[in-house]
């Protein structure tokens, strides 16, 4: 969990340091800096939530980097709230509220920071290091075969990219690039699937490509390019300028985390993949956890129902969660899940 809402709040500092809030009322250093820390622990967290569950150490660690999290995000919520509200009186950076307003928040910031820097440097206790970042950027293989037997709660989302797609008038002079955005774990790479796979999609394009293939000049091709993580603009126009010897109509799909990456790779609006709904990702979890299983202890089902909120709408966090209990039926078990902070 300590990831994905890591995640949530680091996309919040990235958007936030590109209004004009911070430009206006100060600290954007300092936002830059909690920024550019978060960064730094996230990329060392997958390790750390690869050991055991029961390493305390360990997990009076993610307890400190959660609590510190929050305290950004509401750190942030406060400044957004009050710097509108001095935005929209007009007052001036001299102004006696304003005045108050920067020496309460310069005091928080520095604390933040202050404990921050102690969470990060306390993670080399556990010998967890930065190289994460390689393995986390490595390319993934992943193929067009839809993976998940039972897809919850992304037939709309299919249907829109379909007929984003299938509907779209080409530019002779711009290849259609569709980017699906959304962060690790939400189903960007299953969505993707069940759009290729889709009976209207398979009619409407031909030849359809997973994995960049030779022979696509003069055809009405779908290439998805799935996971996509590097940033350099010169790579992606040196690969469009290949991909363009298609016929008119041509498109390509692509999925990346990196709101970024969409906005290099783009031509068409960004199709950003919201959270999955709690009704949902209860399905994914008892899919998970239960199996085909009728009778079900009601005690593990309420637990169940309390483990889901905090998966926050991340399809992944259900299905990881679902499948860790799928053979623990003891509700002492069910409990420690619910209420480690991993």
């Amino acid at each position: 969990m300590a990831e994905a809402f890591l995640q949530v709040v680091l996309e919040n500092l990235t958007s936030f340091l590109k209004g004009e809030l911070v430009l206006l009322f100060g600290f954007q250093n300092e936002f830059q800096r909690l920024s550019s820390m978060f960064s730094t622990i996230k990329a060392v967290l997958e390790a750390a939530q690869e050991k055991q569950l029961n390493d305390k150490p360990l997990e009076n660690w993610l307890h400190k980097l959660n609590a510190a999290t929050y305290e950004v995000d509401d750190i942030l919520d406060e400044y957004k709230t009050k710097a509108t509200q001095f935005k929209q009186s007009e007052y001036g950076r001299y102004h006696p509220k304003v005045i108050a307003f920067h020496h309460k928040v310069g005091k928080m910031m520095k604390e933040m920071i202050k404990t921050l820097d102690a969470i990060a440097e306390e993670r080399r206790n556990f010998h967890l290091h930065e190289k994460i970042i390689e393995k986390q950027a490595a390319r993934r293989e992943t193929s067009f075969v839809l993976t998940e037997p039972e897809v919850y709660g992304r037939d709309k989302e299919k249907d829109e990219i379909v007929k984003i797609l299938i509907n779209n008038v080409s530019d002779a002079q711009e290849l259609p690039v569709l980017p699906i955005v959304g962060m690790g774990g939400l189903g960007k790479t299953t969505l993707a699937q069940m759009v290729f796979n889709d009976k209207r999609v398979t009619e409407h394009f031909y030849p359809k490509i997973w994995k960049l293939q030779e022979f696509l000049n003069g055809k009405k091709y779908l290439l998805v390019l799935d996971d996509v993580w590097n940033e350099d603009q010169e790579k992606w126009a040196n690969l469009r300028a290949v991909l363009k010897v298609g016929a008119s109509g041509a498109s390509v799909l692509t999925t990346t985390r990196i709101e970024k990456v969409g906005s290099i790779m783009g031509t068409l609006k960004p199709y950003e993949l919201s959270n999955l709904s709690q009704e949902d990702c209860w399905l994914l979890f008892m899919k998970r956890a239960f199996g085909h299983q009728v009778e079900i202890n009601p005690n593990l089902v309420a637990i169940g129902k309390e483990i889901v909120k905090k998966c926050g709408g991340v399809p992944l966090a259900a299905k990881t969660l679902g499948g860790l209990l799928r053979f623990k039926r003891e509700e002492r078990e069910w409990k420690h899940v619910r209420d480690n902070e991993i």
